[in-house]
């Protein structure tokens, strides 16, 4: 029997790509001595530590191609204060006042493909949930976008609706997107076009 996948599993898997782990690699070290330094406070699941160069590299790599593509649209960006669900505030600015609608982004970069959704996002307002893919360099990754309706219509089709962790624990991730999967994100990946178009809609 497969055993219960717990909140913080959930929450670890979505933000860290394990798929080139190798289990056990540090387990003879841990045996001979080990520590534990204690932080103070709670730990942050939505601005993890930065617990390696190489995780630290692909999020903030990914912040800057979304960044740059965003601007490239024609959009302006601005980062919330105190919301930690929340990225980013995405508008476009048109000089007048009486237009200006502001979207909500959660913004989740990997050096892979990972789709996630948790279910706390469906109360947040004009909600944007974009991923990053392929977030080492520009030339290589792609951005797609989704409001929460959007990602959960595709979360129901694969069927992930169905699963242990988004029933009992309310979230759901893949660090892999296979080939359906793929395909039926296709529609929501993000040109400059695409950016403006999304914001009238979202």
């Amino acid at each position: 029997m497969k055993p219960e996948t717990n909140r913080n599993e959930v929450e670890m898997r979505s933000r860290f790509d394990f798929s080139r782990a190798t289990r056990g690699r540090f387990s003879g070290r841990y045996e001979q001595a080990h520590s534990v330094t204690l932080l103070d406070g709670e730990p942050d699941m939505d601005d993890p530590l930065d617990l390696s160069d190489g995780l630290h590299s692909t999020r903030e790599a990914g912040k800057r191609i979304f960044v740059s593509r965003v601007q490239a649209a024609g959009l302006k960006l601005a980062q919330p204060m105190n919301d930690k669900s929340i990225d980013y505030l995405i508008y476009n600015d048109t000089g007048q006042s009486h237009e200006l609608v502001s979207y909500a982004v959660k913004l989740k970069t990997s050096s892979s493909k990972t789709f996630y959704l948790y279910k706390k996002y469906e109360q947040i307002p004009r909600f944007l949930l974009v991923y990053v893919w392929n977030a080492r360099g520009p030339e290589e990754s792609s951005i797609y976008a989704l409001t929460y309706e959007e990602a959960l219509r595709i979360l129901e089709a694969k069927g992930y609706a169905k699963s242990e962790s988004w029933i009992k624990e309310g979230g759901f991730s893949v660090t892999d997107a296979g080939p359906e999967l793929l395909d039926m994100l296709k529609p929501y990946q993000m040109t400059e076009k695409s950016w403006r178009e999304k914001l009238q809609v979202a």
